[in-house]
């Protein structure tokens, strides 16, 4: 059966563009309330999820707790992410975070995911986020990894951030190109993934060559 699941993902792969990555590196996605009911038991082996918990300072994504469930029943190596918002307090998105993640429910490294910045100057910006990231780190043991679509990222973050892991999003056969000194850990290479089990297109993740998922652990 185990045989039979890879080849539906690596077929999937081929004619999406992705077969040649999914040879050489840990290959996974990330997931949202706006991927629909996913049944999990039909989802193909990956190697990895992101599941998106919560946004701001009080939202928490309605599929959560289903989706940790679910993929972790599925032996996957899990990780949830939170949405950064400017219009909330760093300490009560924080608070918001822990409350829905627990530390034994994730494999993966936390996540903070950028993409907008509204109401703070880019100083104010990178203050907050660098305020988010330590207290994710004082609680579960490690910084979270950054997710930002590459031009936002390069914008508002680098270089300051380059040091951190980060899952950049670039669409297309271009790789991520980041600002200063330093690389990305993840690829975000397509938001329109097709898998059994997940009724929406879904986020396709793959490993920088050369980066193994053990350098993402929570705890080794």
């Amino acid at each position: 059966m185990r045989r039979c699941l890879l080849f539906i993902v690596a077929v999937t792969l081929l004619v999406h563009g992705w077969g040649q990555d999914k040879k050489q590196n840990p290959f996974g996605i990330d997931v949202s309330h706006h991927n629909g009911i996913i049944c999990w038991e039909k989802v193909p082996d990956v190697e990895f999820v992101y599941i998106k918990a919560t946004e701001g300072a009080t939202y928490v994504d309605p599929m959560c707790q289903r989706n940790i469930k679910g993929a972790r029943a599925k032996r996957f190596r899990v990780g949830a992410y939170h949405y950064f918002r400017t219009t909330s307090s760093v300490q009560k998105q924080f608070e918001n975070y822990k409350k829905h993640v627990k530390k034994n429910d994730i494999d993966l490294i936390p996540m903070v995911d950028v993409e907008e910045c509204r109401k703070w100057s880019t100083v104010q910006f990178q203050d907050s986020l660098m305020r988010f990231i330590q207290l994710v780190k004082s609680y579960y043991g490690k910084a979270p990894m950054i997710y930002s679509v590459n031009t936002f990222y390069n914008r508002y973050c680098a270089p300051r951030f380059n040091n951190f892991h980060l899952m950049i999003g670039r669409y297309g056969s271009d790789e991520p190109f980041i600002k200063g000194k330093g690389t990305y850990t993840i690829w975000q290479k397509s938001q329109t993934g097709k898998l059994s089990g997940i009724p929406k297109n879904v986020d396709i993740d793959i490993f920088r060559e050369g980066v193994q998922i053990d350098d993402a652990l929570l705890a080794k």
